[in-house]
C-alpha cells in the first residue's frame, strides 16, 4: 500500500493496516452519527446543508468500512487457502 498526496492507493499489506483503516472509519461514523442524532446534532434550519453533508459523509464511511472488512476477510481466506495448498 502506498500513501502519497493525502491519498491511499493499493491494498493494505498487513492485518494491522486493515485494523487501522477500520478504526479511522469507526471514528468518522461515530462523529457523523453524533452530529446527526446525538447532542451535537446540527439542528439550526439555516445549517441544513451542513447536516446533509454529514449524512453523506457518514454514509460513505459506512460503505467504505463494509468494503474494507470484506477485503480483509477475502485476504484472510486467500492466505488460509494458500496455506492449505502448501500442506
Amino acid at each position: 500500500m502506498s500513501i502519497a498526496d493525502e491519498s491511499i492507493q493499493g491494498t493494505p499489506d498487513s492485518a494491522d493496516e486493515y485494523d487501522e483503516m477500520i478504526a479511522v472509519l469507526d471514528e468518522i461514523i461515530d462523529l457523523g452519527l453524533y452530529k446527526l442524532t446525538g447532542d451535537g446534532r446540527v439542528s439550526d434550519p439555516s445549517k441544513e446543508r451542513a447536516r446533509a453533508e454529514y449524512m453523506k459523509r457518514t454514509e460513505k464511511a459506512i460503505r467504505a468500512k463494509r468494503k474494507v472488512v470484506k477485503d480483509r476477510h477475502l485476504q484472510e481466506m486467500g492466505k488460509t487457502l494458500e496455506a492449505m495448498r502448501e500442506s
